[in-house]
């Protein structure tokens, strides 16, 4: 009887520890899916829209002291390619890097300049927020 329910028990409690385990891994799959949503929405954002749009991913508190530059209006973007993934260094934090093509319409030449991005995820909002300045088109 004693052998009965020590089995039972211990049978109980790695359910537990595996059902623990499934949801902390759903945990990560959805941040690491809400990661890629926010790239995503970040490339469209700059690639297609107008560059300035791209300060609206900044967190609140660095946006707030981040003025969005006046010449932004003078640009159109022409390319937007990653060329270094999307990988985490730490729980919350993750980086990319792109290279974004544009050209200023009134000199109609192209130019890059490379995005090197940090992005920090808000566990209230369970939203990632680019934390690092956005890159200058001069």
């Amino acid at each position: 009887m004693i052998g009965t329910t020590t089995r039972i028990i211990s049978t109980l409690a790695l359910l537990i520890l595996l059902t623990g385990c499934k949801t902390l891994n759903l945990m990560q799959d959805k941040k690491a899916e809400t990661l890629q949503d926010t790239l995503k929405a970040y490339q469209s954002t700059v690639r297609w829209g107008y560059p300035g749009q791209a300060y609206n991913f900044l967190r609140k508190d660095i946006a707030a002291k981040t003025p969005v530059p006046t010449n932004l209006k003078n640009v159109s973007v022409t390319d937007y390619k990653v060329i270094r993934q999307p990988s985490q260094v730490s729980e919350t934090q993750a980086t990319q890097t792109a290279v974004i093509g544009f050209i200023f319409d009134d000199r109609q030449v192209e130019k890059t300049v490379h995005d090197r991005q940090l992005w920090e995820y808000d566990p209230e909002t369970e939203a990632w927020f680019r934390i690092n300045p956005i890159p200058e088109y001069r």
